[in-house]
């Protein structure tokens, strides 16, 4: 098994809590409240515009040079994609500068992460926005069967598709890459990040689905 394979099955608790979320089966029934949805995409824009620095900061510590193209041009890409997305579904009214603080708490533990551990753990700790947003796509396209007539397929379509599968599928193979070589103690924090990070993702959908404010 390569080292994904087994992390990945340590966090399958995690990725059930995930999909079984009223964010997600909301989602995938359609019936997903729009200021939710709106405070989602709102807070997802306020994420990218983080993560794509993580991202490009985890790929200038990578040995070789596709490897460094790889992630510089993910994070250009999602943004890009999100664009997109967002102008399709983030209208004007949800539109706020101010961070929720789970989001806060994510993009900072990253950076955090990426700026202060190996290359590897880095490549751990931003990889379940890669293979969990793959995930939850396919499990939603999997499960549906309001394909013609949900009102967020548009974004379900773009994670459950061709194109982000083949960056997730690169992602994976750079980081069981770095994983083969780490030292065992690098390996326990690399599934520690992991699993950590991915717990985040649920956090995250947790955070729009009840619109998360400051308490003080």
């Amino acid at each position: 098994m390569s080292w994904y394979d087994e992390v990945r099955a340590k966090a399958e608790p995690v990725f059930q809590e995930i999909v079984g979320h009223g964010f997600i089966k909301d989602l995938m029934a359609g019936t997903l409240d729009k200021d939710v949805f709106g405070f989602y995409v709102n807070q997802d824009t306020l994420y990218l515009s983080e993560y794509t620095k993580i991202l490009s900061n985890v790929g200038i510590k990578c040995y070789e040079a596709e490897e460094t193209q790889f992630y510089l041009e993910a994070a250009t890409g999602i943004i890009e994609v999100e664009k997109a997305l967002h102008q399709l579904f983030l209208d004007k009214k949800y539109v706020n500068s101010e961070v929720s603080p789970t989001c806060e708490l994510y993009t900072s533990y990253m950076a955090r992460i990426v700026n202060t551990y190996s290359v590897e753990v880095g490549l751990a700790a931003v990889l379940p926005c890669f293979s969990i947003y793959k995930e939850v796509g396919d499990y939603i396209i999997a499960h549906q069967i309001n394909k013609d007539n949900n009102p967020y397929q548009s974004w379900i379509d773009t994670y459950a598709g061709e194109e982000f599968a083949d960056s997730v599928a690169k992602a994976l193979e750079i980081t069981n890459k770095y994983a083969a070589t780490a030292s065992p103690e690098n390996l326990k924090i690399m599934e520690e990040v992991f699993i950590k990070t991915s717990k985040m993702e649920w956090m995250f959908w947790d955070s729009a689905y009840k619109q998360e404010k400051w308490s003080i």
